[in-house]
């Protein structure tokens, strides 16, 4: 076999095997989502011609510019140690962490196990690079939206979560969870959110009073879950 024919067929292999390993948006299993806000959001996202989710991307990275960006920012207090805190928002299963009343876990998408996990799964811990479909109660359940972000960011040595809204989401921006020692040993929470779209009415008015509404009841099942591991 010449160098070149090996080369080529090297090529060839690679190719057919990374096209494998892709996740395809037309392999979802639409019937155990459950949630039309969930289905309609990925039949759109088909329709704009995207075909795997390694094309979808965050609409901000760690490392881009908040500049412009509305801020909301709230803080949480958890009274046990940072370590037991940190661990358990890592790796409580997310379809539990996001499943908290006012919004609901609709699917995850694992880059890294090649896999997709569903509601009364185990998604088993966050990890950088999944993209988390949730559908958004809002207005006593008269009005649902669906929200996707990506995680990206896991910091273990800075105790740092942050995850960001994708490019097609009506809303643009990040969240950003900082976990914090307090003096009394407990866990501090602060929770901050970035968030822009196309309407300053929204900026303004609406995402702030949903979106506080939204992480109340997030932190507020996770320490449900934290206490419930306890006994």
């Amino acid at each position: 076999m010449s160098g070149k024919f090996f080369v080529f067929v090297l090529l060839f292999t690679l190719t057919a095997f990374v096209g494998e390993c892709q996740m395809y948006l037309a392999d979802v299993d639409f019937d155990k989502i459950g949630e039309h806000s969930v289905e309609r959001y990925l039949n759109e996202q088909i329709e704009k011609n995207v075909s795997t989710f390694e094309e979808l991307k965050p609409s901000l990275t760690p490392e881009s510019s908040t500049a412009g960006f509305a801020f909301v920012e709230r803080e949480y207090i958890v009274k046990d140690s940072l370590n037991s805190v940190w661990c358990h928002y890592v790796n409580t299963n997310p379809a539990e962490a996001w499943n908290a009343g006012k919004s609901n876990f609709a699917m995850l998408v694992s880059k890294s196990h090649n896999a997709i996990y569903y509601p009364n799964q185990q998604a088993g811990s966050i990890e950088k690079g999944q993209i988390i479909y949730l559908n958004l109660n809002v207005l006593k359940g008269l009005k649902k939206l669906c929200a996707a972000f990506e995680i990206t960011n896991l910091d273990n040595e800075k105790k740092n979560i942050e995850f960001s809204y994708l490019e097609d989401n009506i809303t643009h921006g990040k969240q950003d969870l900082q976990f914090i020692e307090t003096a009394k040993g407990y866990t501090k929470i602060v929770h901050r959110s970035y968030f822009k779209s196309k309407s300053k009415l929204r900026d303004h008015f609406l995402y702030p009073y949903f979106h506080t509404r939204l992480t109340n009841n997030y932190h507020r099942n996770m320490k449900r879950l934290f206490s419930q591991s306890l006994n």
